[in-house]
């Protein structure tokens, strides 16, 4: 299999993460209900808080391969990682509140962010020994 490209990985980021946002943030209170009853307006935040990452992240791929362009990607891999590791805080926290269903959605969520992360660490790692053969 054909490892995707750092720009596929971070467009593709970009697109699922601005649709997501604008999803939560345009109907909170139908997914609040199918999640178990978490309230729309923390949901809401959340859809501001991904459009503003995709916004970054569509940023970061445009001034690719610039200079600067490890740190940037660097910066995406660190927030995908602190998405997946929040995760469980989240799950455990809202436990209550949380239906099954709403539990699905965010390990899947979780899991699709994890992809993101690994492409983004593969191709970190090949800038950095690019970046010291150079």
């Amino acid at each position: 299999m054909k490892v995707p490209s750092l720009s596929a990985t971070l467009l593709t980021n970009t697109v699922t993460s601005a649709i997501a946002g604008l999803l939560l943030m345009a109907i909170p209170s139908p997914i609040g209900a199918f999640m178990g009853g978490v309230a729309p307006w923390l949901l809401q935040l959340v859809g501001a808080g991904l459009v503003l990452f995709a916004l970054g992240v569509f940023l970061v791929r445009r001034t690719l391969p610039g200079s600067g362009s490890t740190t940037r990607v660097a910066w995406v891999f660190a927030l995908d990682m602190t998405w997946i590791m929040a995760t469980p805080v989240v799950m455990l926290v809202y436990a209550q509140q949380l239906s099954l269903w709403g539990h699905l959605l965010l390990a899947d969520v979780a899991l699709l962010v994890m992809g993101f992360a690994c492409l983004e660490r593969y191709w970190l790692k090949r800038m950095r020994a690019g970046a010291a053969t150079a």
